[in-house]
Order: C-alpha cells, then sequence, then structure tokens
C-alpha cells in the first residue's frame, strides 16, 4: 500500500512527480489486490459446487427408491419372523399329512410282499402236489417269473417310501431347531426390527430435508457470491480512473517546456482543478462500492454460519446407530435365518421328491396289477388242467385254489395303495401352493442387502457432513479473507481525496490569456480522449470552462469509446 502524505498547508509546493509516481504505484497495486479478491471469491464458489456435489451424493444414496428398499426389506423380515410359527405348524401339519400317507403306503406294500412270499411258497406246494408233471411245472416256473417281477417292484416301493420317509424326517428335524430358535428371538427381534425400520424411514425424511436446505442456502450464497464476483470490477474502473489521471498529469508536464511560467500556471491551474474534481469522485465511487461489497459479504454470515450448524447437526444424528442396530439385529437371526433356508430347501426338495414318488409309485402299481392278473390267470388255468389229471389234479386244485385266494388279496392290498398315493399327491399341490404365496424367504439376503444400503448411506452422509463442514469452515473463512481484504482497500478513496487536495490546492486564476486559453483548447480535448467512462466526461465537462466543454463535447462525438458504461 502507497501513501501519501499530505499537509494542505504547503500544497501547493508539493512535487507533482511525487504525485504522479505514488498514484501510478496505486493503480498499479489496485488492480493486483482486487484479482486476488476475486480468486479468492472463486475459490469459494468451487467450494460451495463441493458442498452441493456432497449433499446431492448423501440424496443419491439415501433416496426413497434405493434406501426405501432397505426399510421395507426390515419391515419384511420383521413379518416373517413375526409369522414364523403359523408358518412352521403348517409345515408340521403338511409333514404329518405325508408321514401318515407313507405308512399306509408301507403297511399295504409289507402286505403284498407277504402275498408274493406265500404265492411263492404255493407254487412250490404245486410242484409236489403235481410230482413233476410237466404241464403243471411249466404253469408254476411262469408264475414264479411273474412273482419275481412283483418282488423287484415292491422293492423299489419299499426304496422309494424309505427316501420319503428319510427326507419327512429331515424337514421335521429342521422345523424342531427352527422353532427352538424362534423362542429365542421371538418376539423381541420382530418388534425391534420394526422400530428400526420406523426409526430409519424417520431418519431418511431427516436427511432429504437437511440436505434440501444445505443446497438451497448453499446455492442462494453461490448466487451472491457471483454477484460479487461481478461487483469486483470497481477495483478495475478506480484503477483506471488514476491512470488517467496520472496520464492527464503526464501530458501537461509535456507542455511545460513550451511555455512561459505564467502560461504554465494558468494552464496548471485550470487541469488541477479538474483532475481534483475526477479524483475527488472517482474516491467517492470508491467508497461507496467497496463499503457495499463489505457490507454484502457481512450480510452472508447468517446463511454461512446457518449452513454449517446444518452440516454439524446432521454429524450428531446421523445415521450410525441404525447401522450399528440393524447389525446386531442381523447377527441375532444369523442362526435362525441359516435354520430357515435350510428348513425352505429341505421344504423345496420335498415337493420334487414327492412328485417323483407319486409317478414311480403309479407306474410300479401298474406293473403289479400285471402280476397280479398273471397269476390270477394261472391260477384258473391250473384248476382247468386239474380237470384232466384225475386224483393228480384234484391234489393240485386244492393248493391252485389257495393261490387264487392269495391273488386276489394282492390285488385288495393294490386297491389300498390308491388313496394314500392320491394323498401324497395333493399334499404336493398344497405345498407348491404355499410355496408360490409365500415367495423368497432368504431373510439373510434381505438383511445383508438392506445392511449394504444403510452402511453406504452412513458412508456416504459420513463424508459429506466431514468434508462438507471442513468446506463451509473454508468458505466462511474465505468470504472473511476477502472482507478483510476489501475492508482494508478502503483507505484508498482516502488517499485519493488526499491527492484531490493537493491538486485542488493551485490558487484559482482570473480570466485566461490568450496564449493559455489556445494551450488549454489542444490539452482539454486530449486529456477528455482518456476517459473510459461516461461519468469521467459528464465530471470533465462540469470542471473546465465552458467553451472548452464544448469542445470537449465535440471530440466525444467523433470518438464516443464509452468501453466500460
Amino acid at each position: 500500500m502507497h501513501h501519501i502524505r499530505i499537509d494542505t498547508d504547503t500544497a501547493q509546493a508539493i512535487d507533482l512527480s511525487d504525485l504522479k509516481r505514488s498514484l501510478a504505484l496505486v493503480a498499479a497495486g489496485m488492480d493486483a489486490r482486487f484479482v486476488r479478491a476475486g480468486t479468492t471469491l472463486a475459490t469459494a464458489i468451487d467450494t460451495i459446487d463441493r458442498i452441493i456435489t456432497s449433499i446431492e451424493g448423501v440424496t443419491g444414496a439415501l433416496d426413497e427408491s434405493v434406501a426405501g428398499i432397505a426399510v421395507s426389506s426390515l419391515k419384511s423380515v420383521a413379518g416373517q419372523l413375526d409369522a414364523l410359527p403359523v408358518v412352521q405348524a403348517g409345515r408340521d401339519a403338511d409333514m404329518a399329512r405325508i408321514g401318515s400317507a407313507s405308512r399306509v403306503l408301507r403297511d399295504h406294500v409289507m402286505d403284498m410282499r407277504q402275498a408274493l412270499r406265500v404265492l411263492h411258497i404255493y407254487g412250490m406246494n404245486i410242484k409236489i402236489a403235481a410230482s413233476g408233471e410237466a404241464a403243471f411245472v411249466g404253469f408254476v416256473n411262469d408264475m414264479g417269473q411273474r412273482l419275481a417281477t412283483g418282488e423287484e417292484h415292491l422293492e423299489g416301493f419299499l426304496a422309494k417310501l424309505k427316501e420319503l420317509s428319510g427326507s419327512v424326517g429331515s424337514v421335521q428335524q429342521a422345523g424342531r431347531l427352527l422353532a427352538a430358535e424362534a423362542r429365542k428371538i421371538l418376539p423381541a427381534v420382530p418388534q425391534r426390527l420394526t422400530r428400526d425400520a420406523g426409526a430409519l424411514h424417520t431418519h431418511l425424511g431427516d436427511v432429504a430435508a437437511m440436505a434440501r436446505q444445505v443446497a438451497e442456502i448453499a446455492r442462494t450464497v453461490q448466487g451472491r457470491v457471483a454477484t460479487m464476483l461481478g461487483a469486483l470490477q470497481v477495483g478495475d474502473s478506480t484503477r483506471q480512473r488514476l491512470e488517467h489521471v496520472v496520464s492527464a498529469l503526464q501530458l501537461l508536464d509535456g507542455t511545460e517546456h513550451a511555455l512561459s511560467e505564467p502560461v504554465y500556471v494558468e494552464v496548471t491551474a485550470v487541469v488541477h482543478r479538474l483532475l481534483a474534481a475526477l479524483l475527488e469522485t472517482s474516491a467517492a465511487d470508491f467508497d461507496r462500492d467497496a463499503a457495499r461489497l463489505v457490507s454484502a459479504l457481512k450480510a452472508l454470515q447468517p446463511d454461512t454460519a446457518a449452513l454449517l450448524d446444518l452440516i454439524e447437526d446432521d454429524a450428531g444424528r446421523n445415521g450410525r446407530p441404525f447401522l450399528i442396530q440393524i447389525e446386531e439385529a442381523v447377527g441375532e437371526v444369523a442362526i435362525i435365518t441359516v435354520q430357515l433356508q435350510e428348513a425352505d430347501q429341505r421344504s423345496g426338495a420335498m415337493l420334487g421328491l414327492i412328485n417323483e414318488t407319486v409317478d414311480e409309485l403309479t407306474g410300479r402299481l401298474e406293473q403289479l396289477q400285471r402280476v397280479q392278473f398273471n397269476v390270477q390267470d394261472i391260477a384258473t388255468n391250473t384248476r382247468l388242467l386239474c380237470r384232466r389229471h384225475g386224483e393228480l389234479g384234484k391234489a393240485v386244485s386244492v393248493v391252485a385254489g389257495e393261490v387264487d385266494i392269495y391273488a386276489h388279496s394282492l390285488g385288495n392290498a393294490m386297491r389300498g395303495i390308491v388313496q394314500p398315493i392320491r394323498e401324497l399327491s395333493e399334499v404336493n399341490t398344497l405345498l407348491a401352493g404355499k410355496r408360490a404365496a409365500e415367495g423368497e424367504s432368504d431373510m439373510g439376503s434381505k438383511l445383508t442387502q438392506a445392511l449394504v444400503v444403510i452402511r453406504e448411506g452412513c458412508q456416504r452422509t459420513d463424508l459429506a457432513v466431514r468434508e462438507g463442514g471442513d468446506d463451509a469452515r473454508q468458505l466462511i473463512e474465505l468470504l472473511a479473507i476477502t472482507g478483510d481484504e476489501i475492508g482494508a482497500e478502503l483507505q484508498l478513496g482516502a488517499i485519493m481525496r488526499q491527492a484531490a487536495i493537493a491538486l485542488s490546492a493551485t490558487p484559482p486564476l482570473g480570466p485566461l490569456s490568450d496564449e493559455a486559453t489556445v494551450v488549454l483548447g489542444d490539452l482539454l480535448p486530449r486529456i477528455f480522449a482518456l476517459y473510459t467512462m461516461a461519468q469521467e466526461r459528464e465530471v470533465h465537462t462540469a470542471n473546465v470552462p465552458a467553451a472548452f466543454a464544448v469542445a470537449s463535447a465535440v471530440v466525444e462525438e467523433e470518438d464516443d469509446d464509452d468501453g466500460l458504461f
């Protein structure tokens, strides 16, 4: 900063070369200082951009379409846990029906197995009674082949029923483990999950409201700062005015060597009076505009403070507690979610197994029915053959009658199988319907996905609060620095006034001589041509003799170069 000390009592004795040099230095420094202030304000605008971007990131992470899914997942899991006892009771009842149907099937199969074994024995008895008669032996051998086929199908029956019973036991075991775990967490965990979901939903609304407020304030501050950035041209316009004064003094110096001292004194008095008026006007404009800038910067303090308060307030009520609570809930239901998944998988596998069992048993039943019909046919043919073999035939006929009885017994056992198979098919249809209605029941995945969304939202919120708080504090500091810098420049107005006092100290003279008039007629238009602002021209016109004001107006019409305003 270059200061000019002026004693008004000795102002006439001031060295004008020092005045020119001092004003030139002030002009050169002023541009640099206001450019620095402009750079600071531009940095402030970038800082606000970062705050807005961070806040928008939080809004995106916790948007209803994203985080809202997490809330829905928590409520869904809570509902599933609440409904678990009812669902499990229904599953137990279904398994009981399957087990009951399987036992009935096994009982009938065992009856059929016993009938086939007895028929085998009667076949051997026929051979003995027939004393090796070839015709009877042929029937018996044929029956033996049929019975062997029937036994194979019965073994397949039993193997499938054993597999089905094992699967039922597996599902029931999973259900027992699930029920034991459910008793540990019900009803406390689902109730807490429901509360957490509600609190999270409220938190999302609060964060969204905070984000909107922060973004609104930030954009308001940004708009005002951008306006101030444009208003900083007061520094540039003042610099130009000072440069014009310095240039005018140089033009005046250029006339000194060609003029007599009296004439130079006359010319100097007119020019100094003009330049003093220009400096006084510049000082007044500068004081007014710079003071407005300082006031505008101070007026931003409530907004920037509110911005910081909002961000720091959110730091005190962030989503971290929700993250911790939900992580605890995930830990508490970890065992039950695994067991529920296991029970669901086993129940799903049961659907396929029942389908396979029904299809296989139905197919094997058809084969057994053929065996039963064939055995009955053999028994009938054997009795017919007995009529042609006298006493031998009578003995064989008795055994063949027993074969027919057991063949009918085999048929009765087969007819008893039909209803349990139908029961299995009906239960299978019921299970498939329930599974379709329940939909996706993987609570573990739902909680994990909700956890991922909430964790990301918390991380973004934490980052936005941390960086946003830093940026808001930096913004406040930048605006304070700019206000201090521009406030410090207010003394430039006093410097310009001191220079104006020094120039106006030149004593006024009477009417101008002809020679001075000629010199001023050339000099004043040249000074007028230096101006780039309309106000400078107005001040010029008002502060030169009337005759020269007209001449200057002619110059303005010929060369209208109003560069800034």
